[in-house]
């Protein structure tokens, strides 16, 4: 009896170590990454973000599908408005037929590709956030302002790190690569990479903010029918706001970056309406043919940007906006 009860013990303790060991891999493997490319999957978010009231989430993404369109709709109507990122707004660009499609659990997929240190990236949420929460729910949205010394400096703005999308009718992929003092965050998978080098190049990018194998930021790709390469309109306004003025002052439509942010966002509920087919309903009823599917006039109608997004050794153009060797 007595040697059973000494292994019963030697059984328990080993099963005990067992455990131990499996929770041990499996916190390494979440500080690891994937195996895939992705890194630092495990930490909920970036040392340089902050937390954000619920006021603030709730005005931006609780902006009504209506005054997106509206915004959108005055914009296309103006010839000094559309395809003008300076004074206006250049719609996401159409890919060439035959693109690569990107599709995630049966759902068209967007792919963002950015950086927390990036002004014109810190401009292009807005919009996007705008139209990604008609279409499903984020959570853990953070802010984060852009880089102190780039251009626009200090630009408030959400962070996608560490978040989570869902949606029953796309998916939505960010990858913030660095943080707002250019520290490394994320890599793109090879695959997300391939899409980068591909289509993050003219004839979309205008060869003036383009050197081989650096295109540049943001970089978002609508499952393979429509591309943003550069932020959509002007928000230098934006620069050294703090963030829920900053809140107020781009869901208020009462000042021109407001409204052509609220019409980029509109665009953007369009070209998505039509790679998810109309859904969903009360969504996409909102929108008029006529923006269902709205891309540019010409590839390279594309807004600012920062150079490069592909690697992580980084230097400092002339005019202070970040850039990254090719």
């Amino acid at each position: 009896m007595q040697q059973r009860r000494q292994r019963s013990i030697y059984m328990a303790g080993g099963s005990a170590l067992a455990v131990v060991l499996v929770v041990a891999v499996i916190v390494a493997v979440s500080l690891t990454g994937n195996g895939k490319g992705k890194s630092n999957v495990g930490l909920k978010h970036s040392t340089d973000s902050f937390a954000l009231t619920s006021a603030i989430t709730n005005a931006v993404t609780g902006v009504p599908v209506s005054r997106m369109v509206a915004a959108a709709e005055a914009c296309y109507r103006s010839s000094a408005c559309i395809d003008n990122p300076t004074t206006g707004v250049a719609p996401p660009q159409k890919l060439a037929a035959g693109s690569q499609a990107l599709t995630s659990g049966g759902r068209p997929e967007i792919l963002y590709i950015g950086a927390e240190y990036c002004p014109f990236c810190a401009g292009e949420r807005w919009p996007m956030t705008m139209a990604l929460s008609k279409f499903g729910t984020f959570d853990g949205l953070r802010g984060v302002t852009s880089s102190a010394t780039d251009v626009n400096p200090s630009t408030p703005t959400f962070s996608y790190y560490g978040s989570s999308y869902h949606s029953k009718y796309l998916s939505f992929v960010p990858v913030e690569e660095e943080t707002n003092t250019q520290g490394p965050l994320q890599n793109p998978t090879s695959a997300q990479q391939a899409i980068v080098t591909k289509y993050d190049a003219p004839p979309y990018v205008p060869a003036s903010q383009y050197s081989p194998g650096a295109g540049p930021i943001p970089f978002v790709y609508l499952a393979g029918k429509y591309i943003v390469t550069g932020i959509e309109y002007d928000a230098s306004a934006l620069s050294e706001m703090q963030m829920d003025g900053a809140a107020t002052y781009m869901t208020g439509g009462g000042n021109p970056t407001s409204q052509h942010a609220l019409a980029a966002a509109g665009f953007l509920v369009g070209d998505i309406c039509a790679l998810t087919h109309g859904q969903p309903a009360g969504v996409c009823s909102q929108v008029p043919a006529n923006l269902k599917g709205i891309t540019t006039s010409s590839p390279v109608s594309a807004g600012s940007s920062s150079a490069g997004a592909t690697t992580p050794t980084t230097s400092k153009g002339p005019t202070g906006t970040a850039k990254k060797k090719g």
